[in-house]
């Protein structure tokens, strides 16, 4: 297990992600004391960060599955500018990637924010924001943003013994077939994190490298939109993706429709 010490004196060891570091050794989810902790103020690069979860979720609301002191279970408040807000799930997506390939992984995402070892899934990353009024009544207003990054990273998780929950499912140690120090995990991750971060907030952008790691794109789909019902689905070819992390999926009469979330599910052909 990490000890509290360890976990605290994390703070302030990067530029920005961990300027501030909230450790419990038990939570509901990180995705909520990260924004109770942004509602009342926390600053830009806050990281929350346990051991466990009661109530851990993934996107669709989803319940995310761990056991006690096995795997990275993290949250990070971020206050960029409102244009960055495509980017965010890209920097999650992509620290986690290098977090696998500084462990000679080969891995890949696929969209919109599923790393995947060999087609199963090794971590899953979640990113909401809002977006409020700023500026005075003079001069105008502009909006800004306040975004939580949650990041799920199965470290020495064993996917067998939930196999029934979370089918597909890996793990660094699984993978690596040896137990893996989450400590240094963490690290890597923070390190990797706030990197892409201070990258985008400088002018950079993190798209076409997001982008030459998506395993989707090429491949003929069907994509369920929970936005327009349980029902609704488009299928077609995953032909690119926007500057935004949009999906572009192009249907059987050559038009592009741009996805903004959705579940993929890769159609197999036929012979």
């Amino acid at each position: 297990m990490i000890s509290k010490s360890e976990y605290e004196g994390l703070e302030g060891s990067f530029h920005t992600v961990g300027n501030v570091v909230h450790y419990l050794p038990v939570m509901t989810s990180t995705m909520d004391v990260a924004w109770d902790l942004a509602v009342n103020g926390a600053p830009d690069g806050t990281f929350i960060v346990t051991d466990h979860q009661t109530a851990g979720r993934g996107r669709h609301a989803r319940e995310w599955v761990s056991e006690v002191g096995e795997d990275v279970l993290c949250s990070v408040v971020l206050r960029p500018r409102v244009s960055l807000t495509g980017e965010l799930l890209m920097i999650a997506a992509l620290a986690v990637v290098d977090v696998a390939e500084s462990l000679g992984m080969t891995v890949g995402i696929k969209w919109p924010n599923d790393v995947q070892v060999s087609g199963k899934k090794l971590a899953g990353v979640i990113a909401e924001s809002v977006t409020e009024p700023s500026g005075s009544c003079t001069h105008g207003s502009s909006e800004r943003l306040t975004a939580v990054i949650g990041i799920g990273l199965n470290v020495n998780f064993d996917p067998d013994e939930h196999a029934d929950v979370v089918p597909d499912s890996t793990s660094l140690g699984k993978e690596l077939q040896r137990p893996v120090k989450r400590f240094d995990v963490l690290l890597e991750l923070m390190r990797s994190l706030d990197d892409y971060y201070s990258q985008i907030m400088s002018g950079g952008s993190v798209v076409t490298t997001w982008r030459n790691k998506l395993t989707t794109l090429g491949k003929d789909v069907t994509v369920s939109r929970e936005e327009l019902g349980t029902d609704s689905s488009l299928s077609g070819l995953a032909h690119d993706v926007d500057s935004f992390g949009r999906l572009i999926l192009r249907d059987e009469f050559g038009r592009d429709w741009p996805v903004a979330a959705g579940e993929v599910t890769v159609r197999k052909v036929s012979c």
